[in-house]
């Protein structure tokens, strides 16, 4: 699975912590955080490490500067981070996390979040293990201070259970949203729930995806369904957290026969996919998933279409020989056999089966474009064109250890009736001898 990163979170404290007499001080503090974070922005890492260092030095003379170092070690800890100083942006972040332990109840909210920043910076490193742990410290840490932390209590519990479901923990990482969700019930100092519909939605979907993980798909979809929901009550909504949503309840459904259903949220999907500035691969494979839909329900002048569409996006992209194309092409290649386009079907499963041998990826789908062709070919008698598509195909067969066995059987046999039509028995001997071994087994 994919883990997806949240917000930086770049603290700007108020300067009313410093004491009287450092009036002037705490205002040049602000000052010095407030352009160090602007040049973060611009990217000038040089500049920003210079003026955050400087707020560091002004925020360690302050009496109850803690906080204040802390905030300003959290920023020097991602401006060393954008420059792939991976250590010391570790080493800048323990210490925050250090001096805000110590900081005064005024910035409770602090820790937690510097916690769920130390849980960033450990998972960009990939160090797993003790990004789980920080994110869990910062769970605590919110819950025993009755807050959310500006949100990151939830973008915290997001982080963990995508952590937990990498490690294949799915049901820990199911509870840990259902607490989230219902406002962690079991710790009665804590009596705040999520309340913006952006973390709701995103708690809900992770947990779709908990689901799906166990084989749960009833259980998901009703989850999605609920978030779907919530995407109509928002006012400004999040593109991408709707085009996650929706296909993965496409997916759903799909998985469970209801084709119907999931036919309108991919075309919703896509819409979506078109009015984005940039094109990618995901808005390929989406048209591609599009047209098999049509291609099933027998509408085969859109599936070809959207079939069509994809492969003039990915020439777009400069994406042509790839194993994208490889499937596309033979994916059209079956709308035409359909369709009884029986030259056009048989070009284009040539077309994308020479790709599949350049690149070498995809042996089941290789092999199953190869009998495609072999079988076309046997059908018109060109039994010298047949021979080696079929052969190929089970050899890639072959070079799979776990093959399913009713492909090996369909490859055997074809060979098998290929040579016994071609009165060549002696070859087709070994392959159906091969064949009845299997079935016997």
């Amino acid at each position: 699975m994919m883990l997806r990163l949240f917000s930086v979170y770049l603290l700007l404290l108020s300067t009313s912590a410093f004491s009287q007499s450092e009036a002037r001080g705490s205002d040049d503090w602000q000052q010095l955080q407030t352009q160090a974070t602007q040049a973060y922005h611009d990217s000038d890492y040089l500049l920003a490490q210079q003026l955050i260092q400087q707020a560091i030095a002004l925020a360690e003379k302050a009496d109850n500067g803690d906080a204040y170092q802390a905030s300003s070690l959290n920023m020097l800890a991602y401006i060393y981070a954008a420059q792939g100083q991976t250590d010391q942006a570790l080493d800048a972040i323990e210490q925050a996390v250090q001096l805000s332990r110590q900081a005064s109840e005024q910035h409770q909210d602090q820790l937690g979040i510097l916690l769920f920043n130390q849980g960033q910076l450990l998972q960009q490193a990939n160090q797993l293990e003790l990004a789980s742990a920080a994110y869990q410290q910062s769970i605590q840490s919110h819950l025993a201070f009755n807050s959310m932390g500006e949100g990151t209590l939830w973008q915290a519990v997001l982080a963990q259970a995508q952590l937990l479901m990498a490690g294949h923990q799915f049901v820990e990482a199911e509870q840990l949203l259902k607490n989230a969700l219902n406002g962690f019930p079991g710790q009665d100092q804590f009596t705040h729930q999520p309340d913006a519909i952006e973390d709701l939605i995103d708690l809900r979907v992770l947990l779709a995806q908990t689901h799906l993980a166990q084989q749960q798909t009833q259980q998901a979809i009703a989850v999605l369904e609920q978030g779907r929901q919530l995407l109509q009550q928002q006012t400004t909504q999040n593109e991408e957290q709707k085009l996650w949503l929706l296909e993965l309840l496409a997916t759903a459904y799909e998985d469970t026969q209801q084709a119907s259903k999931a036919l309108p949220l991919r075309e919703q999907a896509l819409k979506i996919r078109q009015q984005q500035t940039k094109s990618s691969l995901a808005s390929v494979m989406h048209l591609n998933e599009l047209a098999m839909r049509f291609q099933q329900d027998e509408n085969f002048a859109e599936a070809d279409d959207f079939y069509q569409q994809a492969l003039g996006l990915l020439a777009e992209l400069d994406h042509n020989e790839s194993i994208e194309q490889a499937l596309i092409l033979g994916n059209r290649a079956s709308l035409k056999l359909l369709q009884r386009e029986t030259r056009t079907a048989l070009a284009l499963f040539e077309q994308s089966f020479a790709l599949h041998q350049q690149l070498n990826q995809r042996p089941l789908d290789a092999s199953r474009i190869a009998g495609y062709a072999a079988t076309i070919y046997y059908n018109q008698r060109q039994y010298a064109q047949a021979e080696p598509l079929f052969l190929e195909a089970l050899a890639l067969l072959d070079s799979v250890a776990d093959v399913n066995e009713e492909s090996l059987l369909i490859a055997l046999d074809n060979l098998a009736t290929l040579y016994n039509a071609w009165g060549k028995t002696g070859k087709a001997r070994p392959y159906s001898n091969r064949a009845r071994a299997l079935r016997n087994q």
